[in-house]
């Protein structure tokens, strides 16, 4: 369960650097797609609005050389009242061929809900990792989030990274007043930090070499359960192989939705990345989904109903072979 493809570590470090390269900008814009991307980083950037409750829906799709291997979406529900979280979502997904729908709901830190849509049976969770609970609850009172905007050295490095990129934004306005803004990226386009960013990220990763083999004991747990029977065999380090030379962005878009506040409303993403493995072969990876937050702070969990209904327990401590 937590062994991690080459291939999605790649991509996941290509896809930070390049969002970051184009949602952090600054100075001089000289087009109205650029005028209104960099309002809206800096409105978010110093916005201290406290998010109570939303709910969030979103989907995620990763495509091997024309091949759809992940195919995933969802709707999470959350609420959070002084000590008290709740949460409740719906989730489906095929990884390779094998189908899987599922909701959870969860009303305190350790104990949660699972309900197995695809074969009718119904969890509940005991013990979960004490050692993350409350974690929602620390971060908001850390208070480690600066919402100063961004000072003139960090806006000239910011605008050396994206280079002319600028040109590459579009925006449109609706009549509610919010917009759509939206950065395309073609491979010729990636500016140079980027490339190198990319290149220090596959060189750390061809110097890392996990045993591939090792099964935890938690995933063996996990086995039992018919919810994740057959999962075992659709393997994601076969299907998606290493990428090791010549990894390269060979699209990029990003296309956000803001209100006319300019708050995130939602943002779809579509990444395509090319290489070659260690045989030399070149694979083309893409990975696109897309996302939104609604009903902010005026959103109510949904509550698990356990009458009528027989319950298995599940002890996550055993699962992880925990004392």
């Amino acid at each position: 369960m937590k062994k991690k493809s080459k291939v999605l570590m790649i991509g996941a470090s290509v896809a930070a650097a390049s969002i970051f390269t184009v949602t952090a900008f600054a100075s001089t814009p000289d087009t109205g797609g650029y005028e209104a991307f960099k309002e809206v980083l800096k409105s978010n950037l110093m916005s201290e609005q406290t998010i109570e409750s939303a709910t969030v829906n979103g989907n995620f799709a990763v495509t091997l050389n024309g091949e759809t291997v992940l195919e995933a979406d969802g709707s999470t529900k959350f609420k959070a009242a002084g000590d008290t979280q709740s949460v409740s979502g719906d989730f489906d997904f095929t990884l390779m061929g094998i189908e899987r729908s599922g909701s959870m709901y969860s009303s305190d830190d350790d104990t949660a809900y699972l309900v197995d849509r695809t074969h009718g049976l119904d969890y509940r969770v005991i013990n979960l990792d004490g050692e993350h609970a409350g974690k929602h609850h620390e971060w908001k009172e850390e208070g480690d989030f600066d919402h100063r905007p961004m000072n003139k050295a960090e806006e000239a490095l910011l605008d050396f990274m994206v280079g002319d990129l600028k040109d590459n934004f579009s925006v449109v306005n609706h009549t509610d007043d919010s917009k759509t803004i939206s950065v395309d990226v073609s491979k010729e386009e990636v500016p140079l930090a980027v490339r190198l960013l990319m290149d220090v990220a596959s060189a750390n990763d061809r110097e890392k070499h996990p045993n591939a083999s090792e099964v935890t004991t938690e995933w063996e747990g996990l086995k039992q359960i018919p919810f994740f029977q057959g999962l075992e065999t659709a393997n994601l380090e076969e299907q998606l192989p290493e990428l090791t030379e010549e990894v390269a962005i060979e699209h990029l878009r990003l296309q956000l939705t803001v209100d006319a506040d300019n708050r995130l409303q939602g943002v779809e993403g579509k990444l395509e990345v090319s290489g070659k493995d260690k045989a030399g072969v070149t694979h083309r990876v893409k990975m696109e989904g897309e996302g939104g937050i609604s009903g902010i702070n005026a959103t109510t969990p949904e509550v698990y109903n356990p009458a009528g209904k027989s319950i298995e327990t599940i002890d996550a401590q055993a699962l992880e072979g925990r004392k």
